[in-house]
């Protein structure tokens, strides 16, 4: 027999054996491939019918929002035209400004409007952390200092047993953090692309003692949403709109599952409008009261915006003011960084955060919220938006 006889059959079978393994590897997990395959890349923050399957929230909509007339503006013109200027800049879909009791500015770019979803990211995981004030202050989950095997029997023969609830509120749990790559055997991608999120996150693995390294990643405030799912004994979506969603008037919403009828995504998937995350903005600078009474403890809102001790410039689930050196690193597996071209002009600013802009900045002392949706910005300054509307109060 020729060479060339011999070697079609050997082509053929292993051209069969990567076939096989091709779709026992699509069969593991036919979710990832799908959405791998048709990821929204250029619009993924606003190409919200993408994200599927959805948990809908059909949450009431707060339309009293009170708006500033012209004679009783309290920011000064220039400064709301350098806001949006430079959300114009950055490709921005809404651009608000509440200024002591009123709206001072509500801008929605063409194609968009007060109705417009867009996708959350890393902001809902402070939407996540308002929900654990409620659970504790519930009974529900007994303490910040409780152990997170207490809810995940996964955890509770090896050293993640010393994980307590705190440390995951504070991106400090000690788990691997990785970064996201386009391979897709990478965990990180997975954990945002794949139908199995839960035993992705539960499979985390210990590197660090509790509590000693700052570390922001996305497995934490997964791990976060499963322990309050099983916790409360009710779906995640269902637990956000009974305890806060709905009281707070934050109107119609979605939070994106792993699979039909799965895990939320509480790291990123809430599907929102901006007026939907004012009223978040708000109920934070209100010390967790809203129109309609109280919803969230002030206790916890005190806890929230505290310092943690690996970090000072986070509290739970939440950035606090500057950033130091002038620029904000999440973790030490990417070399993702965020500028900030000056200090804050105000001490107290908070904020929650997404990766290349989605924002919502909260100034206490100003009784100012900013939030701010749209395209993702690698060039994303934390300091113009804030800075520019802080120089036009009055």
């Amino acid at each position: 027999m020729s060479s060339g006889r011999r070697l079609a059959p050997a082509l053929i079978g292993s051209g069969l054996l990567l076939g096989v393994a091709g779709l026992l590897a699509y069969l593991a997990d036919p979710w990832f491939w799908k959405r791998l395959a048709t990821f929204p890349t250029a619009d993924a923050v606003t190409a919200v019918e993408w994200y599927q399957p959805l948990d809908p929230i059909a949450g009431a909509r707060r339309d009293e929002v009170r708006t500033a007339t012209p004679d009783r503006q309290s920011v000064a013109r220039t400064a709301v035209e350098q806001a949006v200027a430079y959300g114009t800049q950055t490709k921005s879909v809404a651009l608000l400004v509440w200024h002591r009791g009123a709206l001072a500015l509500e801008q929605y770019w063409p194609g968009y409007g007060r109705d417009s979803r867009t996708e959350s990211g890393a902001m809902h995981a402070t939407v996540l952390a308002l929900l654990y004030g409620i659970a504790i202050d519930e009974g529900i989950i007994r303490s910040l200092e409780e152990p997170a095997a207490t809810y995940l029997p996964e955890w509770r023969q090896d050293a993640r047993a010393r994980i307590r609830i705190r440390d995951l509120l504070q991106m400090a749990s000690g788990l691997e953090v990785v970064a996201p790559s386009r391979d897709p055997w990478n965990r990180a991608l997975r954990l945002f692309l794949g139908g199995n999120s839960t035993a992705l996150a539960l499979d985390s693995i210990p590197v660090a003692v509790p509590a000693t390294r700052f570390e922001y990643s996305d497995f934490d405030a997964e791990i976060l949403g499963i322990i309050l799912q099983r916790a409360s004994g009710k779906r995640y979506a269902r637990f956000l709109a009974q305890q806060l969603w709905t009281p707070l008037g934050a109107g119609p919403a979605g939070v994106w599952l792993d699979h039909d009828h799965g895990m939320a995504r509480t790291f990123c998937g809430l599907q929102a409008t901006a007026r939907g995350w004012l009223e978040v903005g708000l109920l934070i600078l209100n010390g967790g009261r809203s129109d309609t009474g109280r919803i969230v403890p002030a206790a916890w809102i005190r806890q929230m915006l505290t310092p943690s001790s690996a970090n000072r410039n986070f509290g739970l689930q939440i950035w606090l003011g500057n950033a130091p050196g002038g620029e904000r690193q999440y973790n030490s597996a990417t070399s993702v960084r965020v500028r900030q071209s000056e200090p804050f002009l105000a001490p107290d600013v908070v904020f929650l955060d997404d990766g290349g802009g989605q924002r919502v900045y909260i100034i206490p002392s100003q009784q100012l919220v900013i939030v701010r949706t749209g395209a993702r910005r690698a060039d994303w300054d934390d300091a113009r938006l804030p800075n520019a509307i802080l120089r036009g109060v009055s």
